[in-house]
């Protein structure tokens, strides 16, 4: 495996290697493809096609080279499956291939060009370094567009997002980002563009590149291992990356976010610091303070006194345990400070509030 060479040319390599490996090709109208346009397939070509996709494996991936006169090639692989499924055409000139939807995660990331995009009506324009992702009602088109590009497709099933086991628990704990937003099928989400904040993007396509490299070559292991580099790229996606959305999609994750502040916050009130926070969620101290001042109008420390202090005083009134015990319990370990706390918030001390 070269992982000495980069993106581009792992491609380009991988396709030619699997178009001169085809013994006869077959002829054929794709279904997915502008009618009269005439594929030359190889003999186990996997189809594309109805109005709404779903996933019959973990992940597959897709890519396609086109070149500046409208020659296409395109090779598709299951993570699973052993057969590497590839078709070559000339296309229509900007043609549109067919409507569709996905029922699972569809991340295409531009090696190299453009890749214009018919979105829920409204075209969108990609470039090279910049990562699309698709939300699963969002209705769309690629078109065949006469210029040299070259551009990836992963489609992830939602079960690696919802998965409970350890794997699970570590790709979700980037924001959880997909299952809120993409997997649960927000109406209003129609895709998420992801620019990086760098000039170049060389650790997500290092990445990118040992996932096509051990799909191609399907070593002893390579399906955990992919696995773990899915998430790996999710990591730097929201590290690297910044994510251009309407200032109404803004609104709907920074909501949702703070939703998952509030929980992680009820779980862990009595030794969560803002050092966790940014640990958990990948923010800053700053972003913290902002998003939890604009939901509740309380500073970070405030609302996490305001959330001890009201589980003091469930606890004074549904248990006999002492005063003491309840105030190092919800994270007190100064008993003056708590007391001094307590009664600023409910106007009477603890002793008072539990008679």
């Amino acid at each position: 495996m070269d992982l000495n060479a980069n993106l581009s040319e792992i491609i380009v390599n991988w396709l030619d290697e699997v178009e001169s490996g085809v013994k006869l090709f077959e002829e054929r109208q794709l279904e997915n493809m502008p009618n009269g346009t005439i594929a030359e397939t190889s003999g186990h070509w996997r189809h594309h096609k109805g109005a709404v996709r779903e996933q019959d494996d973990l992940m597959h991936i897709d890519i396609y080279e086109m070149s500046n006169t409208g020659y296409m090639r395109y090779i598709t692989k299951s993570l699973m499956g052993r057969d590497v499924s590839f078709f070559r055409q000339q296309c229509p000139k900007d043609g549109l291939t067919e409507a569709h939807r996905h029922g699972y995660v569809e991340i295409a990331y531009v090696v190299k060009g453009t890749l214009r995009q018919n979105i829920i009506g409204i075209d969108e324009e990609f470039h090279a370094g910049e990562v699309c992702v698709i939300g699963q009602n969002s209705v769309h088109q690629d078109y065949l567009t006469y210029s040299d590009a070259v551009v990836i497709f992963m489609g992830i099933a939602n079960e690696l997002f919802e998965r409970r086991d350890m794997f699970g628990q570590r790709f979700n704990k980037s924001q959880d980002f997909f299952r809120k937003i993409v997997i649960q099928k927000k109406k209003n989400l129609k895709f998420l563009r992801f620019s990086p904040r760098q000039e170049n993007a060389e650790e997500f396509e290092s990445i990118l590149s040992e996932i096509i490299l051990e799909n191609r070559y399907m070593r002893t292991g390579y399906v955990h291992i992919v696995t773990g580099l899915l998430e790996r790229l999710n990591d730097v996606l929201f590290s690297q990356y910044q994510i251009s959305m309407s200032k109404k999609e803004q609104s709907q994750v920074r909501k949702l976010l703070f939703d998952d502040v509030v929980d992680y916050i009820e779980a862990n009130y009595a030794t969560v610091s803002l050092d966790d926070l940014c640990d958990q969620f990948s923010y800053n101290t700053y972003y913290f303070n902002r998003l939890i001042k604009e939901n509740t109008g309380l500073t970070y420390s405030e609302y996490l006194c305001k959330v001890r202090l009201d589980k003091a005083a469930y606890y004074l009134k549904t248990t006999d345990d002492p005063i003491e015990n309840i105030a190092l319990r919800v994270g007190y370990t100064n008993q003056g400070f708590f007391y001094q706390k307590f009664q600023e918030r409910f106007g009477v001390s603890p002793k008072k509030y539990r008679s």
